[in-house]
């Protein structure tokens, strides 16, 4: 699940016990909209995203990527957390032998920086521990709401070592860890915590600029949907007069990575995000969606979808004029905010990742998970089996 950082809180889940996760993750428990944990390949039989030529207008993620990056020297790509479905597109990116030459880095959330020197190493192809590379994922600001440990993480960092493997040293794609350099060991106080998550999404865009951009690189940027955006103007209501817009709270549209990067450098940054139902489907997109075939990439510009109203597929939570909290996209056009959809299929078809339940008889980590929670007030509820699954998809 993916929050805005200077916004609310990310929603906690129940208590969940060591015994409980573990029964919780060989159940599947928590699947949302048909999400189960067998994933229901196409007709390929590949568990790749299909894709059928049959709408005009219309192409793969690997194809919009590559095309967008000879325009673009940044390509952003919002994922619903834990989808295989995204997970398997990506994979296609990763894998076309046009990856090479047109990306030099590829920008991921849930890495924490201060294991760069290790990330470097691995996808380079040297030799790295399991031990040694686990903290990649696991050591994230995000913990222990978020740790990584859904096995298409791993799996992500491992491809990109193998389509490295192939290349020589000055054609090989670099990784890139986005989340703040969280030191676990140090950290003792809910306020080092939150400082560190409250600025990830400004820590990835210095990082951007400074490994990127600086250098004359181009870059794929994977995160949460919520973080690549496009900045919006906050609608005001016409019947109010400049005065008293001027005396009430503001609800900005909240600053998210691409916004960071498109404010701080004046570069366009294109932006895709895949496209999966709220809870309740407000604006009945499933039925929208229903009529293209799985794995298709949709623009925004002067289609339906760029039309469609963003508050429906962003739950960005922020205090709005009242002061209360209130979706601050509402009422926004998607096409304001990025520049296509990607439809990974059905919401009833679509699958999770889910951890290997053994990793939490790990007595060492289940320590430090329930210490980081402990640190922050307990606000993260370990004892129920809701704790790891997730009530509804949210990007």
């Amino acid at each position: 699940m993916t929050t805005n950082q200077n916004s609310v809180p990310p929603r906690v889940g129940a208590r969940l016990s060591r015994r409980g996760l573990i029964g919780a993750s060989l159940a599947g428990i928590g699947a949302v909209g048909g999400l189960g944990d067998t994933a229901r390949a196409a007709s390929t039989g590949s568990g790749h995203a299909e894709y059928t030529a049959s709408t005009a207008g219309l192409s793969t993620l690997a194809d919009t990527v590559f095309d967008a990056l000879e325009r673009h020297r940044l390509v952003a790509l919002g994922k619903v957390h834990g989808l295989r479905e995204h997970h398997d597109a990506l994979v296609s990116v990763l894998t076309d032998p046009r990856l090479p030459d047109l990306v030099d880095d590829i920008v991921i959330e849930g890495g924490n920086a201060r294991f760069q020197p290790v990330a470097d190493r691995f996808v380079a192809g040297q030799a790295v521990a399991a031990a040694e590379l686990r903290p990649l994922w696991r050591d994230s600001t995000n913990s222990p709401l978020a740790t990584g440990d859904e096995p298409i993480y791993e799996d992500f960092i491992r491809i990109l070592r193998a389509v490295n493997w192939r290349r020589p040293n000055n054609r090989q794609v670099r990784l890139l860890l986005g989340d703040s350099p969280i030191d676990w060991s140090a950290t003792t106080t809910p306020d080092q915590v939150l400082a560190l998550r409250n600025g990830r999404d400004a820590f990835a865009a210095s990082l951007i600029q400074r490994e990127v951009l600086k250098k004359g690189r181009r870059a794929l940027i994977c995160y949460g949907a919520g973080h690549v955006t496009h900045r919006a103007p906050v609608a005001q209501p016409p019947s109010q007069t400049a005065a008293q817009r001027s005396s009430q709270p503001s609800s900005p549209a909240p600053d998210g990575l691409v916004s960071l990067i498109e404010q701080r450098t004046g570069r366009r940054v294109f932006s895709v995000v895949t496209l999966v139902p709220l809870a309740d489907d407000p604006g009945g997109l499933a039925a929208r969606l229903a009529a293209y075939p799985r794995g298709v990439v949709i623009p925004t510009a002067g289609t339906w979808l760029g039309a469609f109203d963003a508050g429906n597929v962003f739950p960005i939570v922020a205090p709005g004029p009242s002061g209360r909290p209130v979706n601050v996209d509402c009422g926004v056009p998607l096409g304001a905010l990025v520049d296509a959809g990607f439809y990974p299929g059905r919401p009833e078809d679509l699958t999770m990742s889910r951890p290997n339940p053994a990793i939490y008889l790990d007595p060492v980590y289940w320590a430090e998970l329930q210490r980081r929670n402990g640190l922050q007030g307990g606000m993260f509820d370990l004892s129920t089996p809701s704790r790891y699954a997730r009530p509804e998809l949210r990007p």
